[in-house]
C-alpha cells in the first residue's frame, strides 16, 4: 500500500474500518470517493475550528486599554443614557 495512504495511527478504530467497509460494500468506488470528499471537507472544518480554539488560548498581544470614567460619562451623555441609580461614583 502507498505509504501516503497509511492511517495516521498504527491501529485504526474498528468503527472507522467498519464504516469504510460498509460504504465500499454498499456503494462501491463511487461511494468511497464521496466518502473521501466529505471526509476532506470535514477535516478542513475541524482543523479550522482547532486553529480558532488555539488562538483563543493564546494570550492577547496587547493589553486592553484601561476604562476611563470620563470616556464613560461622555458616552452616556452622547447616547442620552442615564446611569443606574445605585451607581455612586
Amino acid at each position: 500500500m502507498d505509504p501516503r495512504l497509511q492511517p495516521q495511527t498504527p491501529e485504526v478504530d474498528p468503527m472507522v474500518t467498519s464504516a469504510v467497509m460498509n460504504v465500499r460494500d454498499r456503494f462501491g468506488a463511487e461511494g468511497l470517493r464521496d466518502l473521501m470528499a466529505l471526509a476532506q471537507m470535514e477535516l478542513r472544518n475541524v482543523e479550522a475550528a482547532e486553529q480558532r480554539l488555539a488562538a483563543l488560548a493564546e494570550p492577547a498581544a496587547t493589553a486592553p486599554e484601561a476604562v476611563d470614567s470620563a470616556d464613560t460619562q461622555a458616552w452616556l451623555a452622547y447616547t442620552e443614557a442615564e446611569p443606574e441609580r445605585d451607581d455612586r461614583r
